[in-house]
């Protein structure tokens, strides 16, 4: 079961990533389960999952959600990368992408979460500043190396100058897909299931200059943040495969 399941990646280094990935997250799950002990006497009664989810703001539980859906971009990428070593045609790989880049703002995303940090007792306060930063560098890494996977798949089928072109296109629509996530509440899969209420928001935003402005500088700083990260996250990988 071992040798199977490591051979679906590309190389040892990418399996021993996809490893430590899932220990921060279940390092991460075991922070908020250890401040829902520690909250236990305050909380009501958990009798169902839609009582954990009226809760999610106190238990802080909606971070492990954020943190599925992280998840769900780098997924893609590796089977993109799979169906690409096995030949696949380029529509089918396509479409795949084009799943990759909706989800793509739900793994930065949870950076923006900081906003719901507030010192709660009698969890204490570098407890859940620790959980916060996990999560939010744990959701940073996952796109970042989304990213890099998006990135040799798009080398190896076109010139280097138009991937790295690509790349950067798919780093500032993130951007903007965190602030649309963020400040206009929409998610990913409601460009399948609400596309004209999407495209008319996004009419409503390019028509009003504060809206616009707003959008503009959110996007760029968070884009700025991805690619001095995606930069010092490919020096490092490419330095240690040469």
């Amino acid at each position: 079961m071992y040798r199977a399941l490591k051979s679906r990646f590309r190389d040892d280094q990418q399996f021993r990533l996809f490893g430590m990935l899932v220990l921060a997250s279940v390092c991460c799950a075991l922070l908020v389960v250890g401040r829902m002990y520690m909250t236990r006497e305050a909380l009501p009664a958990i009798r169902s999952l839609r009582d954990l989810f009226w809760l999610r703001a106190t238990t802080f539980t909606f971070l492990l959600w954020n943190l599925f859906l992280a998840w769900v971009p780098y997924l893609l990428a590796l089977k993109a990368g799979r169906m690409s070593r096995t030949g696949a045609g380029n529509l089918r790989l396509s479409v795949w992408l084009a799943f990759w880049l909706a989800f793509l703002p739900n793994a930065p995303y949870i950076i923006t979460d900081f906003v719901h940090f507030r010192h709660v007792p009698p969890v204490p306060f570098w407890y859940d500043l620790t959980l916060f930063f996990a999560a939010a560098s744990l959701g940073l890494t996952l796109g970042l190396l989304s990213l890099h996977e998006v990135h040799l798949i798009l080398k190896r089928r076109l010139s280097k100058p138009v991937a790295a072109m690509m790349i950067l296109s798919a780093i500032g629509l993130c951007g903007f897909g965190v602030w649309l996530g963020r400040f206009q509440r929409w998610n990913s899969w409601d460009i399948l299931f609400r596309p004209e209420a999407l495209l008319r928001d996004l009419v409503t935003v390019a028509t009003t200059r504060h809206e616009l402005l707003h959008a503009a500088g959110i996007t760029v700083l968070l884009s700025g943040v991805l690619l001095v990260g995606y930069g010092l996250l490919t020096v490092m990988l490419e330095g240690r495969r040469s």
